[in-house]
């Protein structure tokens, strides 16, 4: 699998850059899609996509911190997780509100503000925000790390900010 990865990225440097990071955070995304999965099987299926969507990437995201590129692939992982247990289960997802988002610009307020709200929203909206305005990356990016088209990429994270939009008018 590694050899598989390898192969995805150009130069020497950003291969043993790769190899290091897939040695040194491969039980942490095993560990997280094995809680999301709770099969070792599954679980390690997950592992190798989100490794291959990262390698595909790599080149772009490798300059992050250490910290922000872990957070970014615990991210990757989780994602593909949650699709394959979705595709497992078969559930169906909820529609998309259409009311909700706008390209609006969020009201002022202060960071103290700011983060109560941001702990009021779901994980899935904090890290779509976390991608976008955190670690900067474009649209494309974010699509490739959750495996969804750019369009959904930009709508999930104005339907987010949306919904960070209606925390901050709350009181």
């Amino acid at each position: 699998m590694l050899s598989a990865c390898m192969a995805l990225i150009d130069g020497k440097t950003e291969r043993q850059e790769f190899e290091a990071f897939y040695r040194k955070n491969r039980r942490l995304g095993m560990g997280k899609a094995y809680a999301i999965l709770g099969n070792e099987a599954l679980a390690e299926d997950a592992l190798s996509e989100g490794f291959l969507r990262l390698a595909k990437c790599f080149q772009k995201v490798h300059d992050l911190p250490s910290h922000k590129l872990q957070a970014y692939f615990v991210i990757i992982v989780r994602n593909v997780s949650l699709d394959m247990l979705r595709k497992e289960q078969r559930e169906q997802t909820l529609p998309f509100d259409e009311e909700l988002y706008t390209d609006e610009p969020l009201p002022d307020a202060d960071v103290s503000r700011l983060k109560e709200c941001m702990e009021r929203l779901s994980d899935t909206d904090r890290e779509i925000l976390y991608l976008r305005y955190d670690l900067a990356l474009e649209y494309s990016d974010i699509a490739s790390a959750l495996g969804i088209s750019e369009a959904a990429s930009r709508q999930r994270v104005r339907y987010a900010k949306a919904k960070l939009r209606t925390e901050l008018l709350k009181e």
